[in-house]
Parts: C-alpha cells; structure tokens; sequence
C-alpha cells in the first residue's frame, strides 16, 4: 500500500504535533516495510524530514508549493493521510484519513480569534466527516469529537502518544550551563497560548511566595505566540522576574535533561487532547503535579497530583505538597514510570496502520464516481475557459478567509492558464 503523507504544514513551532510526526514516522520507517510512504513536503520543511534519521522518506517524496499542489499526484497513492488537523485538499477520490487532536475552540472559543474560528468550523468537522478514518490522542478527544462533529465512534482510533528515548550518552549537560539552574525548580513547557495557563501558575507562585514566604523557582519553555499570554510582561507585573526565567526554545535533548533536574512537572493546562509534556516528565522520573480536566486524568491515571486549574489556591496547595514532601516525590517517580512504559511508540504506529487499513476497506468506489462527476466535470469540455474563470473570480475576493481556503483551486488555475 502506498500511503501519501500530507506533511507541508509541519513546522518546529508545533510544538506536540511535531514530536506526534517524528517519533510516528521514525517508527513506521524503521519497521513498517509492507507498506511505502509518499510524503508530500516542501522546501520549507524539508530540514524537518531529515530529523526523521532515515532516508526511506526520500522514496517517492513529492515536493511541492502548497498542498493544493497535491491533486495533481493524488492518484499516485491508495491512502491519504494528513496527520494536522485539517483533511486537505478535499473532497479526494481515495481513501483517506485525518488526525485531529482536539476540539478546544468548542470549549474555549475566547482564547482564538474570529479568523481562526471560522477557519476551524469551516475546516475541522469538514474534514472528521469527510475522512473515511479519524485518528485521535485520547478517549476523551474521540467522545467530544463524535459528539460535536456527529459522526459514528467507530470510525475514529485512538492512538495514545509515545515519549521519546532517553538521554543520549553523546549529549553533553554541561550545555545547559548558561541558564544557571538552581538546584530545586519547577519546569512548565509550553508555547504561548492562551489555554496553557500560564497566568494562573503565575498567580499560584505569587500567592506561595506572598502567604507562605516560599519562592519556588520556575523554568518556562516555549515560543511566543500571535495573539497569544505576554509571558515575559506578565511575570514583571507579577514580580517574579528574579523567580520564573523564561528560556524560549530547547531542543528534545535539553528539555529531556530539564525533566530529570527538575524537581517537579507543573502542568497547568486548561484544555489537552493529550499532554505530551505530562507523559515524556513521568518517563523522565520527573514527579508530575497537573490540570484535572479534559484528557490529562486519563493519561496520569493515580500517577500524579491533581488541581484544579481554575483554582490557583488549589493548583498552590498541589505545588506545596508535593515540593515539600521527597517521600512524595519518590513514590510520584516510581508511579511515573511504570505510568509512561504504557504508552509505546510500537503501539501508535500500529494504531495508525489499522486507521489506513480502515479506511481503505470502507471506502466506496462510487465516491470515485461522485468525485469524478462533480469535481473532475469541472475539468471537462470547458476546463480552461472555465476554472480560469473561477479563479479570476475567486482571486478578486477581499476575505483573507476565503483568500486561503480557496488557495488550491487558484493553484489550478494558475497552472491552467499557463499550459
């Protein structure tokens, strides 16, 4: 089976879809030879597939502008899957799957802007409905998508992440020398958004350090992001700067070595369709003190200490406890690991080669014939008069919205104008 990978979005902004990608696709390349993998890149993230550490990804790649490009080579492939969120381009006239992690503008629509709620209403369960499989991270997010989208359960598969390996021998510590750790401290790794709670830890620490006379240094990782919490502004307002430092981005290696110096995990997070932060601490033997809400219940399990996250008393009551309490610790360490050695990147694979699969055994060829009829008809007798006219008219268009969701058809007609 010749699976297409639809991996122009993937970025180092990413965050925990992009670790999802690369320990996803290390596996399958590594272990999978029944199956080839096409991916569709660019030349923009083409630094991002040789992190992948295997050249299998080089066999049959297609690079390509934008993804609208990718119908031009769609029938070069059985499966179709696009592992961010969006099923794009669509509708398709093969199999194909999607993966979305969460709805959290379903829950949380003040945390995005107007743009970005359209684009995710227009995009999100277009796509779930559309995909013959959907692949999730949690029971949670599979029951909250079946619920909002209104599709059937048993076409979405629940692939749990992965932690990623240990710390490399050749890795040098010394290398974090530069950010003067002190010998206690808590570590919250987190971009920027609004969800991730920041100005509720921000609070917490300055209700212990105000209440309780105890500063608990905290490291923050992560990038800023548009519209998203003015960290650094708020931990001046705060008083903290001698308290929080904000590091911005490390490489997996170093925050592999943050989670084994630090002496706790706090994972405020108001929203998760998985946590993967939470899972790589407790592989780390980092004790873990976290949100009780949305997936991250199911993925501690009774191996952490829980808060409230609306609560920043709670959350600082949660932060005491365990900070003070090495038998605690200890026994938070021991829970945490044998917790992560649930969660293997064998069994993710797996999940995702039973999606394709799926997808596949369900599809029917008269969509081949619907998507003939009402999407390749347009390409038929008066194909270039036509979509030249369409895409005149679509480009004359104001809405940066309909600007971008439009973008493959006006690739086509770009390339049909000049044949």
């Amino acid at each position: 089976m010749r699976i297409g990978v639809n991996a122009v979005p993937l970025s180092i902004k990413m965050g925990g879809l992009r670790q999802y990608f690369h320990r996803l696709f290390r596996e399958l390349l590594s272990t999978d030879f029944n199956n080839t993998y096409v991916f569709f890149y660019s030349s923009e993230n083409e630094s991002e597939l040789e992190l992948l550490g295997n050249n299998r990804w080089r066999e049959g790649a297609i690079k390509v502008h934008d993804q609208g490009e990718i119908l031009l080579h769609i029938m070069k492939v059985d499966v179709y899957f696009c592992p961010f969120a969006v099923l794009w381009p669509r509708p398709l006239p093969i199999p194909s799957v999607v993966q979305l992690a969460d709805i959290q503008e379903a829950y949380y629509p003040q945390f995005f802007t107007e743009d970005v709620l359209r684009s995710r209403r227009l995009h999100y369960a277009s796509s779930t409905r559309g995909a013959d499989a959907v692949i999730t991270l949690s029971e949670y997010s599979k029951q909250t998508i079946a619920k909002h989208h209104l599709i059937d359960p048993d076409k979405i598969f629940v692939a749990h992440l992965a932690a990623g390996d240990s710390i490399d021998s050749l890795f040098n510590p010394s290398d974090l020398a530069h950010l003067y750790l002190p010998e206690k401290f808590i570590i919250y790794p987190a971009n920027h958004w609004h969800h991730k709670n920041h100005d509720m830890l921000l609070r917490a620490l300055s209700y212990i350090k105000r209440e309780h006379g105890v500063e608990i240094p905290c490291i923050c990782t992560g990038f800023p992001m548009e519209d998203g919490y003015p960290l650094l502004e708020r931990i001046v307002e705060f008083e903290l700067s001698e308290q929080v430092l904000h590091v911005g981005y490390v490489s997996d290696e170093e925050l592999r070595v943050l989670y084994s110096r630090a002496t706790l995990l706090c994972f405020p997070s108001l929203f998760e369709g998985f946590g993967m932060p939470i899972l790589e601490a407790m592989s780390a033997g980092c004790p873990v003190v976290c949100s009780n809400v949305t997936s991250l219940p199911e993925i501690v399990d009774a191996a952490a200490v829980m808060f409230d996250p609306k609560d920043y008393r709670d959350m600082a009551s949660a932060l005491l406890k365990v900070w003070n309490d090495d038998n605690l610790r200890n026994e938070l360490r021991d829970k945490g690991k044998n917790r992560a050695r649930q969660f293997t990147v064998a069994r993710m694979a797996t999940v995702h080669l039973e999606a394709f699969e799926h997808a596949v055994n369900v599809f029917l060829p008269e969509s081949r014939n619907v998507y003939k009829q009402y999407v390749y008809s347009v390409l038929g007798d008066s194909v270039f008069q036509g979509v030249v006219s369409i895409n005149n008219r679509l480009k004359a268009m104001e809405s940066s919205l309909s600007w971008r969701i439009t973008k493959p058809l006006r690739w086509v007609g770009d390339k049909l104008r000049g044949m």
